[in-house]
């Protein structure tokens, strides 16, 4: 019986396995940056907003790393409140019907030191389709202003639009669309699950102190 209490005290005090750190993405120092062809002339330039995302990393172990991204489908930014109207509607991006697109990762592989790439699922326009995303892990650290952990990538993809479903005048706006991705994220102190978009995006930032 003392055997057995023994056993049972050493398996309640045994760490479980650890999970990697979660993190709430950084909105504000947070962009998609997105280029398309103009009739051959030159290639258009847009921005979307990142309304909510999540991150669970471990920077020893990359290979358990999950990323959870939403847009916002009409924030779209392309310098001309006619054209970004259109891109809205029902020609392209629809937001009425799909207000939302979201990239869920399958997969995380390290390439190098601080590059990897991330393969996923994006959902936009109402379909889903794989896409890979490639990225560099450019500062893991805490942050001397607002003294958070934080961590920044830059990304790049490419994806073509009309296998989303978008494929009005393609002869005048072009099916390949280049994608550029600067993301920060903020570690979620104290915490290392996962957490959800919908979390994220309603979590404050009060009450995080300093981070070793």
């Amino acid at each position: 019986m003392r055997r057995l209490r023994l056993l049972l005290l050493l398996l309640a005090t045994t760490p479980a396995l650890a999970e990697p750190d979660a993190w709430r993405i950084d909105p504000v120092h947070t962009q998609i940056l997105f280029s398309i062809d103009h009739q051959g002339f030159n290639q258009s330039l847009g921005l979307f907003k990142v309304s909510a995302g999540s991150l669970a990393f471990d920077p020893d172990d990359w290979s358990a790393a999950r990323v959870d991204i939403r847009v916002d489908a009409a924030s779209v930014v392309l310098g001309d409140a006619k054209w970004e109207e259109t891109v809205r509607s029902w020609r392209f991006l629809d937001t009425k019907r799909w207000p939302q697109a979201r990239y869920r990762s399958r997969s995380v592989e390290q390439l190098g030191a601080n590059r990897g790439i991330v393969r996923g699922d994006l959902e936009l326009h109402g379909q889903i389709r794989p896409l890979d995303i490639a990225f560099r892990l450019n500062k893991l650290a805490s942050d001397p202003y607002t003294f958070k952990r934080t961590a920044g990538f830059s990304a790049t993809a490419t994806l073509k639009r009309s296998d989303y479903g978008m494929d009005k005048v393609l002869s005048a706006v072009g099916d390949e669309v280049q994608l550029r991705l600067e993301a920060a994220f903020v570690r979620d102190r104290g915490n290392a699950r996962e957490i959800s978009p919908e979390a994220a995006a309603a979590a404050t930032e009060d009450g995080d102190g300093v981070e070793e």
